[in-house]
């Protein structure tokens, strides 16, 4: 058995798939987000029609960040720039903004991270801020980078 070492596994593609599993879980993350919140709203409020349009946009942006991450796990430059502008700058402002927001006018970080929609929400949003930036991180790897295929069409 030959040893690897250890340098030799942080390759492009190692990390081009990892940044996709981030943004999988950052998905993931999005989703159940999605499903407590709603649910706490179905049970206060009711659904009406602009409850359900959220939820199809959100649904249709899900499937479009997952189609993104399992396109840049095979090494498509369109999808590094789609996954770092939609999730990267547009998903994570869309996300912090509002909260630094409420942090400056005074709210608690309770408040701030929506503990009364649920319990564990607070716990789901960290972890989906956090999936993002930890893919971000990844796919900024100059290896990366190297790895995409000039037209997008690299395995």
């Amino acid at each position: 058995m030959t040893e690897t070492a250890p340098h030799t596994l942080l390759t492009g593609r190692s990390l081009r798939i990892a940044a996709a599993g981030a943004f999988a879980l950052a998905v993931a993350a999005g989703i159940t987000e999605a499903v407590v919140a709603v649910t706490s709203i179905v049970a206060q409020q009711g659904a009406d029609g602009a409850l359900v349009t959220q939820v199809v946009a959100r649904g249709l942006i899900f499937a479009g960040a997952l189609t993104c991450a399992w396109y840049l796990a095979r090494g498509r430059r369109w999808a590094w720039w789609a996954l770092l502008l939609g999730l990267g700058v547009v998903g994570l402002a869309s996300m912090l903004l509002p909260m630094a927001a409420a942090l400056a006018d005074g709210a608690s970080w309770s408040t701030v991270f929506e503990r009364d929609v649920a319990p564990l929400f607070p716990v789901i949003r960290a972890l989906h801020i956090v999936s993002v930036l930890t893919g971000v991180t990844l796919m900024l790897h100059p290896a990366v980078r190297a790895s995409l295929g000039a037209r997008g069409q690299h395995s």
